[in-house]
């Protein structure tokens, strides 16, 4: 029997109030008091959403003002790394800090934990989106390591520290999100060389560190590291962005998959059918016990509205699934 999960895969899309509320206080009309139960009213909203359509693992959306792009806890949270210039976040409407690298990294374990909502601890596990190491590496302005190699296993020691951190909070899931893996070498995939460095840095980040963890690959087209991405990646479960990635070009494995059925770039409304042939395909062509569904990418790149009208038809999905008898 297939195990079926739905889940958010990193940052959400923020509501009409928030958008607001931000524009205000960055106008100097509200003060940080009156942002913050904004955005926490707002992760009050998304929480309740989870638990209404009986998600495994809670996020809070990565919906503090700490997120405002995925590498901000890092660039203002690590010793070693600075702010540097605005740059475009792949190939969508968002922009992040690059992280300039000044000296050698390190971190009190807290850049990232004391951005997650702790409040939610208490009420289930939690599920936090991190960059994974060769994501980070590959968008910093390196001016201390001299190779993308060394500075990937620093940071992947820098994670080792906030993952011990997160899982005291009651962090029960962590995902490394990998846009570099499959968008910035689309032309040219990794060698399994450089692959196998990539999988001990996970491993080194994961050392001692019992959450449940997956890897997932967002922005493109994955198919060029099947199989060895299943068997190079000690993660528990392993992410496609179905919207590029043809789920026929995977293989046989025994880890869980992260199925990124929804197309979080897309306000358009899957079909049930369509998303279900779409999750018969992958089962059938990996024979996984473990199926997570979620959004291709993080959903903050359409209207809150959209995002949370494709959670739902996932838990719709989920259920259709159940009923087939997997």
């Amino acid at each position: 029997m297939t195990e079926f999960a739905v889940s958010l895969t990193g940052l959400h899309a923020r509501n009409e109030a928030t958008i607001q509320a931000t524009q205000d206080w960055e106008r100097g009309r509200i003060s940080s008091t009156t942002l913050n139960a904004a955005f926490h009213s707002d992760c009050d909203s998304l929480v309740a959403l989870q638990k209404e359509v009986g998600m495994e693992y809670i996020s809070d959306g990565q919906l503090v003002t700490g997120w405002q792009d995925f590498l901000r806890p890092l660039t203002n949270g690590l010793e070693g790394v600075k702010k540097g210039a605005m740059v475009r976040w792949y190939n969508t409407n968002t922009f992040y800090y690059t992280p300039v690298v000044t000296g050698a990294i390190s971190s009190d374990g807290n850049a990232i934990a004391s951005k997650v909502e702790r409040r939610y601890a208490r009420q289930g596990k939690l599920r936090v989106a991190v960059p994974d190491p060769l994501t980070f590496s590959d968008l910093a302005d390196d001016h201390h390591y001299g190779s993308k190699e060394k500075l990937l296993y620093a940071y992947a020691d820098v994670l080792n520290q906030e993952l011990r951190t997160l899982e005291k909070d009651g962090v029960g899931y962590v995902q490394f999100s990998s846009p570099a893996l499959v968008a910035r070498f689309r032309e040219k995939a990794w060698p399994k060389s450089e692959l196998e460095v990539l999988g001990k840095a996970i491993r080194a980040a994961t050392k001692g560190v019992s959450v449940r963890t997956g890897f997932h690959t967002i922005f493109g087209d994955a198919s060029p590291y099947i199989p060895d991405i299943f068997d190079v990646i000690p993660t528990d479960d392993i992410g496609f962005d179905f919207t590029q990635t043809d789920p026929e070009s995977l293989s046989s494995t025994k880890k869980g998959i992260i199925a990124g059925v929804a197309d979080a770039r897309s306000t358009y409304l899957e079909g049930e059918e369509e998303l279900h042939s779409l999750v018969e395909q992958v089962i059938h062509a990996t024979g996984t016990k473990k199926v997570t569904l979620a959004p291709s990418a993080d959903l903050r790149y359409i209207p809150r509205v959209s995002a949370d009208d494709k959670l739902r038809r996932l838990a719709i999905l989920r259920e259709g699934l159940r009923g087939h008898g997997h």
